[in-house]
């Protein structure tokens, strides 16, 4: 569908209210010829997608203004390369030379649950729309945008508001690339570990629905991998790519993978999809273990594949995706 022109910052988005398995054994990203090291604006810096991008890029070279809303506190923050800067997206007036001399932008800010004071539209919609109007005071040269596999006008708030994001972004005079991912996982992530928690502290495991509902995750490594390539190579300019895991493996079979990785297989017991919304809201209040949010309930419901046999991880990027079960096992351990 046509894309709708930038509008100017500020404003709430209209919104806020199957292939061959591989192996270990992969090529790594493309060894892109770097004349000189690149500035590399990173938001959101200090969330998961981030917390393994940033190593990356100071190992090949460039330096990093790693833009978060609090200040760092994690083990390895203060790393020589990256400089910190605190900013809101929301708040067009925090984003003040946030991205002078810079040469790249890799945008991965987002929330999966809005905060009390902001919409998820605000989020996605208002905080990418001040961002782009920023960079196009400077010399960027390329914006890297990590959206969501799925996301559409027609689906749930969280996809909804990533596909406004996009229209900000390709509607802007910037080269730019974009990134739509399927569920990420790895250490430190929003997916397996709340899996984890449950079958570590529950006797069983509650499902919503069936579990017949299908996901393609994708290895934070070959996330990685690839944002590397969307940074140095000249070939994936203005393109959008969906990405995604190597399996379209039903979440039964997921959490099934994670309970044999950690030694505690769980029965796993299936209660009505309606209540789960609900049963999440009230675990939150509680304080009690619960395996996701409500808007990554809604990511579960829609699902999470590619449309095709198609795999821009493999076709453009050249790269074999890691495996579910082999690529949770080397970070998770037997309890």
């Amino acid at each position: 569908m046509p894309r709708a022109p930038i509008p100017a910052p500020d404003g709430d988005s209209a919104s806020s209210g199957r292939e061959e398995l591989a192996t270990q054994e992969r090529p790594q990203p493309m060894d892109v010829e770097l004349s000189t090291s690149l500035r590399v604006l990173v938001t959101g810096a200090d969330g998961f997608l981030g917390q393994h991008l940033l190593p990356r890029l100071i190992s090949r070279g460039h330096r990093v203004r790693a833009v978060c809303r609090e200040a760092p506190t994690r083990p390895g923050s203060q790393a020589p390369g990256i400089e910190w800067r605190q900013a809101d997206l929301t708040k067009r007036e925090s984003l003040a030379g946030i991205a002078a001399g810079c040469d790249r932008v890799v945008h991965l800010a987002g929330r999966f649950v809005a905060r009390e004071e902001s919409s998820l539209g605000r989020e996605h919609g208002t905080g990418t729309r001040n961002l782009v109007w920023e960079i196009l005071k400077t010399d960027v040269e390329r914006i890297v945008f990590v959206s969501a596999l799925g996301a559409s006008p027609d689906a749930g708030e969280f996809y909804r508001t990533k596909f406004e994001a996009e229209d900000v972004v390709m509607s802007a005079d910037l080269e730019y690339v974009i990134l739509r991912p399927s569920v990420v996982y790895g250490p430190g992530d929003h997916f397996t570990t709340p899996i984890v928690r449950i079958l570590k502290t529950l006797p069983v495991f509650p499902m919503m629905g069936d579990g017949t509902f299908e996901l393609q995750p994708l290895a934070v490594e070959d996330m990685v991998d690839v944002l590397t390539q969307a940074i140095e190579s000249p070939d994936v300019a203005g393109r959008s790519l969906d990405l995604a895991g190597p399996e379209r493996l039903s979440f039964v079979r997921i959490v099934r993978v994670l309970g044999e990785t950690i030694g505690h297989p769980r029965p796993i017991i299936p209660f009505p999809v309606g209540l789960a919304r609900p049963a999440s809201r009230v675990a939150a209040g509680l304080r009690l273990p619960s395996p996701f949010s409500t808007a990554q309930l809604d990511i579960l419901r829609f699902g999470s594949v590619l449309p095709s046999d198609e795999n821009p991880v493999r076709t453009v990027f050249n790269l074999k995706p890691l495996p579910f079960a082999d690529a949770v096992t080397d970070y998770l351990e037997p309890v």
